[in-house]
């Protein structure tokens, strides 16, 4: 069953067109280096946009397991890529606003939507 290291964050206003192009820059990352990101299942970053922290973002990383999280994390840290995506990370954000948390799933509903035909 899927692990989730869900990381939470608000963007200063000023900065949000830099934090989309950071993001662009960590996708080419992922690409071009797949081993580092090799324990990842999945990865969704949502927007808040209402209640909670307004104009904040939390990125939701999937792993296999735990152990997957911790191996991750340990080597992603020690690439030269990383350290200056993660000082230019911590520009955009607003001081003391970065949280994270490990998510276990416990139980996932899927749901079947009729489709209405179109009448003729």
């Amino acid at each position: 069953m899927t692990v989730y290291l869900a990381r939470t964050y608000v963007v200063n206003p000023d900065k949000l067109e830099a934090h989309n192009e950071w993001g662009k820059k960590l996708v080419a990352l992922m690409r071009k280096k797949p081993g580092l990101f090799r324990g990842v299942k999945s990865l969704r970053v949502l927007r808040h946009i209402y209640g909670g922290l307004v104009g904040g973002f939390t990125a939701l990383w999937g792993f296999e397991s735990l152990a997957n999280i911790e191996g991750w994390e340990s080597g992603f840290n020690e690439i030269p890529e990383e350290k200056a995506l993660r000082a230019e990370f911590m520009e955009l954000i607003v001081p003391e606003s970065y949280s994270a948390c490990i998510l276990e799933q416990i139980k996932t509903l899927n749901r079947k939507v009729k489709r209405e035909r179109p009448k003729k």
